[in-house]
């Protein structure tokens, strides 16, 4: 009996040794659910959307022991891209280089004196093959952090990634809600959202670095119509994005007389090139407003031709444009 007594005593040490410091940092966790991303998997439709839910909270808060509990001070988010975030040109590309190095973007940052905090957001994954690890860091005023993370890995059912060029299809959301996608990147085929745009820890100091990706911007009008617009050409934007032509792109737009079918045989860098020399309006850097069915020619600040095929456009709950999208790598 003794000895059953000293070895449930000796466990009990143990356990107690191996017992993490609940006080040690912040609670955070996924909100599950299934409608929530709150774990790894593997996803076969490029640009998909997909959302997730962080909750933070100190320990003692949770236990309602509000008095004593640290405050929140900070929630930064960061995606990895890998392979690196635009797609692969293989000409005269050096493939090492591409695999061994990750694109990381910090996609929010936000300083808070707070006992909890919790955030939502609907983002698209990686629009070529590849995966994007997603990583959540809470701080409170105790200098203690806590980390969580998920993987997206993309494994298409076709052969894009061997195209001379990029093709996706993506949804481009009116700026109507806090995490509305209302931003592109057109290389890389990724939406943001409108916080991306609107909040800062301080005045005109960004806190997120993706603007400088940022090639054009879903511009609401009158009867749910729909714009896209140069983040250049658009001042109303706010005064809190960066002004300088490094930041606040510029993209060249034209009207085609292209329609589904041409689009669809648009198949190489010089077709994409051609379409927008020969569009048949001056370019600018905005569209007229978004008719289902139309395609429309574009030039990015870095040079890369493409077309954008307006496939439909919704009103309802969020309106919003669904695009298909080639691009020059």
């Amino acid at each position: 009996m003794l000895l059953r007594f000293s070895l449930w005593l000796l466990l009990g040490t143990l356990l107690t040794a191996c017992q993490p410091d609940l006080d040690s940092g912040p609670l955070l966790d996924f909100v599950g659910g299934s409608r929530y991303t709150a774990y790894t998997r593997i996803i076969n439709t490029p640009a998909d959307t997909l959302t997730y839910k962080i909750f933070a909270a100190t320990t003692k808060a949770q236990n309602a022991d509000t008095a004593d509990a640290p405050n929140l001070t900070n929630m930064r988010i960061e995606v990895t891209y890998n392979p690196r975030l635009n797609p692969v040109d293989y000409t005269g590309l050096s493939i090492s280089d591409h695999y061994d190095r990750g694109d990381t973007l910090v996609v929010f940052n936000r300083s808070m004196k707070r006992k909890t905090f919790a955030f939502q957001n609907t983002f698209s994954t990686r629009s070529t093959p590849g995966y994007e690890t997603w990583k959540f860091t809470s701080t409170d005023d105790q200098n203690q952090t806590s980390t969580a993370s998920f993987r997206i890995t993309v494994r298409p059912n076709n052969n894009d990634s061997t195209l001379a060029y990029h093709r996706y299809t993506v949804g481009l959301q009116a700026p109507r809600t806090f995490t509305s996608r209302s931003y592109i990147a057109l290389l890389p085929g990724l939406t943001f959202p409108r916080y991306i745009g609107s909040q800062t820890d301080s005045p005109r100091v960004p806190y997120s670095d993706v603007y400088g990706l940022i090639d054009l911007v879903y511009l609401p009008g009158a009867d749910n119509s729909a714009v896209l617009a140069s983040p250049s050409s658009v001042p109303a934007l706010s005064t809190l994005w960066p002004t300088d032509s490094t930041t606040r792109r510029t993209t060249r737009l034209r009207t085609t007389t292209l329609n589904a079918s041409t689009f669809a045989a648009t198949a190489s860098p010089a077709d994409l090139t051609t379409a927008y020399n020969s569009a048949t309006t001056p370019a600018s850097t905005r569209t007229e407003i978004l008719v289902k069915g139309r395609v429309y020619a574009f030039r990015t600040q870095d040079a890369k031709f493409g077309l954008i095929y307006v496939e439909n456009l919704i009103t309802t709950p969020i309106p919003a444009a669904k695009l298909q999208v080639h691009i020059t790598k």
